[in-house]
């Protein structure tokens, strides 16, 4: 495959056996088998339309901050814009023309420096401006579409498109852009403010987002809120599924529905089956089908994790996660039994009745017991 476009596009800039820890901030799964990095409009469009003439998969990957990466070697070809190319950040007055692969930190620190606002709840999203457009991004009342003035890209047979940001159909996360084209540069209409209120407006909201997010490598919020006042953090936190752990992907303990990538080198499957987990006790308990907002580079893998059958191949890791779950909640509930226990014997401190005494000694035993299930089952995921 990479010797055949090599002599195609002697020019394009091509790699092989990429690994996804370095094209994803989640870092799951193996190689790409070969990336293709156009640099110019011209090429990808030369590009795509080769790939499309001699039916050879491909997909696009833009910051790589939603994407989770394939155990399986993807059957064709990773295209990515290239980065200086496509990067770039300009100021034409009130407008800032970017490229696709600028990321939207650096577009929202350029612009709070240049005085313009209208950025700052969007600065701690960590993708690219062309796929923060293509999933209308938004974080605390602010949406990219609002600010979009232009969008130009390339259709998957080779023709320039381009459309006004206000004749696109802005929706809760998505951008109107259609699936058949690649955004290659965004053009947004901020309005004047003061540079030092917008970087004090920048630091605030990156203040929020390192208290409110987990550390360590995810792709962000995997589920899409199921309505504003029913997010999917919370519904998977009620679950009782904090700390879930299957192989080598954990649910946050400290944001829900984020999936961390806890031992560095998890795989895709290991991603499927947490999020599976929670999906389908999200949908046992509410009665609410959680959608993926994290994207799958195969379809196949999509349709599992919709799917309601139990998870292939991770049998006991899934029991172990419901079962963690459970005596999480028996821990709980074993605390408070104790609590409740020592509060009797306070109130007949003067003649302890062997009831009260029965009742501490048997909350005390409880809270060991399910605390040595729950290490041990710990531990059983980790192998």
């Amino acid at each position: 495959m990479i010797e055949l476009l090599r002599q195609e596009f002697p020019e394009l800039k091509l790699s092989s056996d990429v690994p996804y820890r370095e094209l994803t901030t989640l870092g799951v799964g193996g190689v790409l088998p070969v990336l293709a990095e156009p640099d110019s409009a011209e090429t990808l469009g030369d590009l795509l339309r080769f790939l499309r003439g001699r039916k050879i998969p491909f997909f696009i990957l833009g910051g790589g901050s939603n994407l989770v990466g394939m155990d399986a070697p993807y059957p064709g070809v990773g295209v990515r814009l290239e980065r200086a190319a496509f990067g770039t950040i300009r100021r034409d007055g009130e407008k800032f023309v970017c490229g696709a692969r600028a990321m939207l930190p650096g577009v929202a620190t350029a612009a709070a420096k240049a005085g313009l606002s209208g950025m700052a709840h969007l600065a701690g999203i960590p993708g690219s401006v062309g796929g923060a457009v293509r999933m209308n991004a938004s974080c605390r009342g602010t949406a990219i579409g609002e600010l979009v003035d232009e969008v130009s890209g390339v259709t998957f047979d080779g023709g320039l498109w381009q459309a006004r940001g206000a004749d696109l159909e802005w929706k809760y996360r998505s951008g109107g852009v259609p699936a058949e084209v690649v955004i290659t540069e965004v053009v947004l209409k901020l309005a004047a403010g003061d540079p030092d209120a917008e970087l004090a407006a920048l630091e605030e909201e990156r203040g929020k987002r390192r208290a409110t997010e987990p550390a360590g490598r995810s792709a962000g919020c995997v589920f899409r809120n199921a309505s504003p006042d029913r997010p999917a953090g919370m519904l998977i936190d009620r679950c009782g599924l904090r700390g879930a752990r299957i192989g080598g992907v954990e649910i946050s303990e400290k944001h829900a529905n984020y999936l961390v990538n806890a031992s560095g080198s998890a795989t895709e499957a290991d991603f499927l089956a947490v999020a599976r987990l929670a999906r389908r006790s999200v949908k046992e308990r509410f009665g609410v089908e959680l959608k993926p907002e994290v994207r799958f580079i195969s379809g196949d893998s999509e349709a599992a994790l919709l799917a309601d059958a139990p998870v292939a191949g991770k049998g006991s890791g899934t029991a172990n996660g419901a079962l963690v779950s459970v005596c999480r909640m028996l821990y709980r509930l074993t605390v408070v039994l104790a609590a409740a226990a020592l509060f009797a014997v306070a109130l007949g401190i003067r003649g302890t009745s062997p009831a009260a005494a029965a009742i501490l000694c048997g909350g005390a035993v409880l809270l060991l017991v399910s605390e040595t299930i729950h290490s041990t089952l710990k531990r059983l995921e980790k192998k």
